[in-house]
């Protein structure tokens, strides 16, 4: 046996000790990661659940006369916590009742679902929320036939029922914001390439 035939084991447990170290690290780094989503995804359930709670307890406490429109100081937004929401959007399939920010951005979208485009008054609203398990994480669950409820901060109720469930590219702008659908939900897939995405109809007689 030669001196070369002896030397290449040697040469192999060389590297085979920062490998093993370089694989330590990343399932630590994975680790670590998963423990920070989970913390951030319960965080977010907290805010959206504190907040959904306030706007309830707001809107409820209305007088009949802002429900009905006819309060001079009626306004579109109620403020909490200096973001201002639309009201409370209820997936009753999920066992979600969610309040809905005025105003997106990435930040804001870790407190609560936003909307992106549109509005309701005209049946073109899209609202937009991470894939956390309590905002949009299960809406790629939901079937056509299931029915949604939005509750504006004046006290109007939407319903809605759920047409189709669909995923797009993360580039498709406009089929997400000029569907046709009176409502539609949107959150990243697991990845962030494609968005799940899931249109509604407006219930008619739904005031």
């Amino acid at each position: 046996m030669n001196i070369e035939t002896l030397s290449r084991p040697r040469v192999r447990a060389g590297f085979g000790v920062p490998l093993m170290a370089l694989g330590a690290l990343l399932v630590l780094s994975a680790g670590l990661l998963f423990l920070y989503n989970l913390a951030d995804a319960g965080r977010a359930a907290e805010a959206a659940s504190r907040v959904a709670g306030t706007l309830t307890a707001r809107i409820e406490a209305l007088p009949e006369a802002a429900v009905d429109g006819e309060a001079e100081d009626s306004s579109d937004a109620i403020f909490v916590g200096g973001d201002a929401y639309l009201g409370v959007l209820r997936i009753p399939a999920l066992g979600l009742a969610l309040p809905v920010m005025r105003d997106w951005s990435y930040e804001k979208l870790k407190i609560s679902p936003c909307l992106y485009s549109g509005d309701t008054a005209s049946d073109t609203a899209v609202i937009a929320a991470h894939n956390y398990k309590r905002h949009f994480g299960g809406i790629h669950t939901l079937a056509p036939g299931d029915e949604l409820i939005f509750t504006d901060v004046i006290g109007h109720t939407i319903r809605y029922e759920i047409a189709k469930t669909e995923t797009l590219e993360a580039t498709d702008f406009l089929d997400m914001t000029a569907s046709g659908y009176d409502l539609t939900l949107f959150t990243c897939t697991y990845g962030g390439a494609a968005r799940v995405t899931v249109r509604c109809n407006r219930i008619p007689d739904s005031v």
